[in-house]
């Protein structure tokens, strides 16, 4: 068992993993951060419009992944979080806007946006804190994610070089 530690340094480590997911989705480095930020079991499931997605790990990282690579650009902005923790366990409420930036096929843009809550519950392993479940309630949707005709962006874009 491990000593407890100083509650703030455990809620700026916290948010910081909080903060590392959505640096994961914006930056395209799913498969390299969410399997660190996660549990390799952790429950994520998603409520969007009446129906639940689950993006449970560990096939989860990826099935992001490919739904973000058919965004342009995403920027999802994470905080103020309301955290409370017990020794290795923690629970975490996150006010999230998500911007999900497509071009489709014929070069116009599409956008979809989102207005949500992560619920996350935090456990302490290997010295770090990761999420063990996330409940993602988003009771704001504006616009449609497209599925077909848009361009795929594996990668993040050459902002130095394009034009937006």
């Amino acid at each position: 068992q491990m000593p407890a530690s100083n509650s703030i340094q455990d809620t700026l480590a916290i948010a910081h993993t909080i903060h590392e997911v959505a640096r994961a989705f914006d930056e395209k480095l799913h498969l390299e951060l969410l399997p660190q930020m996660f549990t390799d079991d952790a429950i994520v499931l998603y409520r969007l419009r009446g129906q639940r997605h689950d993006f449970s790990m560990p096939d989860g990282a990826a099935k992001v992944k490919d739904l973000h690579d058919l965004c342009y650009w995403t920027q999802h902005f994470v905080s103020p979080h309301v955290i409370s923790i017990d020794g290795d366990e923690a629970n975490a409420r996150t006010p999230v806007h998500a911007l999900h930036i497509q071009i489709r096929n014929d070069g116009s843009h599409n956008q979809w946006v989102l207005g949500a809550e992560y619920h996350d519950q935090l456990v302490r392993q290997d010295d770090r804190w990761r999420i063990e479940k996330r409940l993602a309630v988003i009771p704001y949707v504006e616009g449609d994610f497209l599925f077909d005709g848009v361009k795929m962006f594996p990668n993040l874009p050459d902002f130095d070089s394009e034009n937006i």
